[in-house]
């Protein structure tokens, strides 16, 4: 079976165990050192921000983690029960502004988008946010 899934509750001490099944994942796919990098870096940045965003205002729930390369490419999906928010509507942040001009956040999204080939977002009434981030993983 080529799919590899966790669910914890969304805090940061549990963020390592996320990370942990995301490289055993690329490990198990054979994935190269970069795209092991970028998918790493994906589903921290997206998991520190349900952590530190998505349950702000209230206990923080779960989190799931589920990374499937049965077929080229990768997905790796990622939901949460946290209160709504799509990446689709931040606007594309200013890179070519002085940092003094920039405004604070959204620089993380742009990365992720950076790191993965396709980001899809879709809102789940009964569940939160799923989050499905796509990335070739064969050349």
């Amino acid at each position: 079976m080529n799919r590899l899934s966790i669910t914890r509750t969304a805090t940061l001490d549990n963020l390592p165990e996320l990370l942990a099944v995301a490289d055993q994942a690329c490990e198990r796919a054979g994935a190269s050192r970069e795209v092991r990098d970028a998918v790493r870096l994906a589903v921290e940045e997206v998991s520190v921000n349900v952590i530190t965003h998505g349950y702000a205002e209230g206990e923080p729930g779960p989190i799931t983690l589920e990374l499937d390369w049965e077929r080229c490419p990768m997905t790796i999906e990622i939901a949460d029960r946290a209160r709504s928010f799509n990446p689709d509507t931040l606007p594309a942040p200013a890179l070519d502004a002085a940092w003094e001009e920039r405004p604070i956040g959204g620089l993380g999204w742009h990365l992720v988008r950076q790191m993965v080939d396709e980001v899809r977002y879709r809102p789940d009434p009964e569940c939160g946010n799923h989050l499905t981030l796509v990335k070739h993983i064969h050349p």
